[in-house]
């Protein structure tokens, strides 16, 4: 899809929805487990189905989504590069980021599409 088009869809399509990105800290011994530091951002997303063609292909099965997402928060700061188990939530669910993409035009950050799962 063309860089123009996603900026486009999340202007014009994407909706509020929230990314929790969770940062994890070094392993205390004395609880057994790491610090965790949870952090929210608001950005505009849009939630889509992967095609039939694309089942199947690229390790995407039946029931996968992606999620289109600016790299800025709805106050135009930039966000960290989403990773594997962030969350975002809207649209009615919550799903779990399995993998991230990067689009860029020239050398702007576009936007991330996101595969995720419920």
């Amino acid at each position: 899809m063309l860089s123009k088009n996603l900026q486009f869809l999340l202007a014009r399509r994407g909706q509020n929805a929230t990314l929790v990105s969770t940062a994890y800290g070094a392993y205390d011994p004395t609880t057994g487990s790491n610090s965790n530091t949870p952090t929210t951002y608001t950005v505009k997303a849009y939630f889509a189905e992967y095609s039939l063609e694309e089942v199947g292909k690229n390790s995407i099965t039946l029931g996968d989504r992606k999620v289109c997402i600016s790299p800025v928060d709805t106050s135009g700061v930039t966000i960290p590069e989403p990773s594997e188990d962030d969350t975002i939530s809207g649209v009615g669910d919550t799903v779990v980021i399995k993998s991230v993409q990067k689009i860029y035009n020239a050398a702007t950050l576009v936007c991330y599409i996101c595969k995720v799962v419920e």
